[in-house]
């Protein structure tokens, strides 16, 4: 804490924030990507990463002005990253974003044994909400709502 300390100016990743441009930019339309789990298509982890990201922003506190950050771990032999990493009371969170199906949240769950300070990781993708040891799922379509109200119970 706080988040922005241990930066690496060097180490960054470049997010177009506006879905709403991105979607017109790549002719697409919401559907395809928010609910429908069984199209694929070039650049949809980019999109729903950034989706994810805008709602962040968007819910943030609006008194003071918000960063997103990520987590790289850049071992020879053992590579990781969390999409985000955020500050909630006091506790730095990391959210995994799912454009698919299936994952096994490897690089979460090496987050959330090297910083045990973590109570719990979040997974936003397309599946349906859930909770396995640690880590809480929520839909794509829930995302404000996990940001500004579940997320924020879970710590109380």
């Amino acid at each position: 804490m706080p988040l922005g300390a241990q930066i690496d100016p060097d180490a960054f990743k470049i997010i177009f924030i506006d879905v709403a441009l991105a979607q017109a930019v790549l002719g697409l339309d919401i559907t395809e990507w928010l609910l429908s789990t069984d199209q694929s298509w070039i650049n949809k982890g980019e999109v729903v990463e950034a989706f994810v990201g805008q709602e962040l922003l968007a819910y943030s506190r609006s008194l003071q002005k918000q960063q997103l950050y990520y987590w790289l771990r850049n071992e020879r032999t053992a590579q990781a990253e969390v999409d985000y990493v955020i500050a909630l009371k006091q506790s730095i969170i990391p959210i995994e974003v799912k454009s698919g199906v299936g994952s096994t949240l490897k690089s979460m769950h090496v987050f959330l044994k090297n910083h045990p300070q973590s109570p719990f990781g979040i997974r936003f993708s397309v599946q349906n909400y859930s909770v396995f040891e640690t880590v809480y799922s929520y839909p794509l379509y829930a995302v404000c709502m996990a940001v500004k109200s579940d997320v924020a119970m879970l710590l109380k």
